[in-house]
Formats: C-alpha cells, structure tokens, sequence
C-alpha cells in the first residue's frame, strides 16, 4: 500500500508543463487515428496550444528556478496568466485585403438600340438594347437608369467583364422623369419614357429621339395665337368627339400637315367634322 501511495505522489509532482506537453502528445496520436480531415485538424490545433502553453510554462519554471525565492511569487501567477492569454493575438483579421473597390470610370458606350415611339396613342417612348444573357449574368442592382425631364443615362456594370453607357440628352421632347424606368428581360434591357400629354389631351409626337438642336429659350409670338386660344376654349368646353378631333387637328397643324400659319389653321377647322 505504501509503494503505490508513492507512486501516486510521483504523478502529482508533474509539472504544469509537463503535463501540457503529455497532453499535447496524446492528442497527437488520437489524431493520426482519424479519418475525417475537419476532426484531425481540430485535434492538431489543440495539440499545438497546448505544446505553446507547455513550452512557454517550461521557460517560466527554469526561471524561477533560477530567480530568488522573492520573485518566484511575482513571475509564476503573471507567467501564467499573461502566457495563455497569447493564443488570442493570433486572430490576425484578414480582412484589409477588402479592398476591392473598383469603380471603373471607363465605360464602353452603347450605340445599338431600337426605338419606338409609341405613336400618338401611347403613352412612352420605348428603347431595346440587346443584351444577351445580362438577365441572368448581372445583379439588378448593377444596372441603374438616371432619369431628368431633358436627359436619361443608363449604365450597366461587370456585363462580361466591362460596363456599359447610354447617355442621351437633349431629348426631343421632355419627359415626365418620375414615371420613366427601366425594365431588365432575360437578353434585353428596355428604356421607358414617359411621354407628357399636350394641351389637347394627345400624347407629344416623337420623330426622333434627340432634337436636331437645341430648343430656343424664348420664342417667338405666333401670329395665330388668337385662333390658338379660340380652339383651347372649344376643347375645354367640347364633349369627347369634339376634343378629339380638335386634338387630332391641332397635332397636324404642328407636324405642318395642314400648311402654316393662318391658312393652315384655318384648313384644319375646315376639314372638323363638328
């Protein structure tokens, strides 16, 4: 009895360290038993905390050993306590490299597209880009359309590696920007503009997209303004067949389908079956 109450004193007098890199040892052969490669990994990381522990205990012990009784307190406790706190440091954050922002000034300028009008009856302007696949290959957030009464500027990032613009200004006539959008298809993107309805209730008629150039900050008095204001009265107090003939009317006399001026003012009311 008394030969193994002895031997039960030698395993207690094991160091701290000492027993951190046993630990660390069987943890190590545990390891190589496993056959799941997530597990081994976890064991083996363990295994290195603890040889860290064990090894940085070792130095405190040897120098203890070596130091005066009175510093023997003092560096053992903050040995102990300051090593094991060392493992946390190695949380390096590998985060920095997120710096990939990449805002490419360059794009590369769209300049094929349908247009349709939408006639006298609809109520936008509507352009097609073709786009193949850019349903399915770019995020909706990565194309955006900016939208002025004048002016709309559509710009699609990371489509097969670029991105891409259509600007256009000094639309022929102005939009309404809050109503426009844009609509993303499977192969294709579409650019809607809202038309604005005339004074006689029809759409703006758009033979083309962009003014032939820039429109006048003041114009000119129109000789046949009179009769322009006669024929606004007519509309406002007419029934629904009376404005659309007026309406229909004084669209052609804009387009200069009913001659100029007077004359061809005069024509169009000759032509109103009222």
């Amino acid at each position: 009895m008394v030969e193994v109450e002895e031997i039960v004193e030698e395993e207690e007098v094991l160091s701290p360290s000492q027993e951190r890199l046993l630990d660390a040892e069987e943890i190590e052969k545990a390891a190589l038993n496993l056959t799941r490669p997530t597990a081994r990994m976890q064991l083996e990381s363990l295994a290195k905390k603890l040889r860290k522990e064990g090894e940085a205990l070792k130095r405190v012990e040897a120098s203890r050993a070596a130091a005066p009784p009175k510093e023997e307190k003092k560096t053992l406790p903050a040995a102990e306590e300051t090593k094991p706190a060392a493992p946390p440091k190695t949380t390096i954050p590998a985060s920095p490299p997120v710096v990939i922002i990449n805002n490419n000034a360059h794009f590369v300028p769209i300049d094929k597209f349908s247009f349709d009008d939408g006639g006298y009856s609809g109520a936008w302007v509507t352009l097609y880009i073709d786009l193949p696949g850019v349903g399915s290959t770019v995020d909706k957030e990565n194309i955006t359309c900016q939208f002025t009464p004048n002016s709309f500027d559509l710009i699609v990032k990371g489509y097969k590696g670029k991105s891409y613009r259509l600007y256009k200004d000094n639309l022929e006539n102005e939009i309404d920007d809050f109503k426009s959008k844009r609509v993303v298809k499977a192969d294709k993107i579409l650019v809607k503009l809202a038309k604005k309805k005339t004074d006689y209730g029809s759409f703006e008629h758009w033979s083309s997209l962009t003014a032939k150039r820039k429109k006048p900050g003041s114009k000119e008095k129109d000789p046949s303004a009179g009769i322009m204001d006669l024929m606004k009265e007519m509309y406002d107090s007419g029934d629904d067949k009376m404005k659309k003939v007026i309406g229909e009317t004084m669209m052609k006399q804009r387009e200069g389908k009913l001659g100029d001026g007077m004359g061809g003012m005069g024509g169009g009311l000759g032509d109103m079956d009222i």
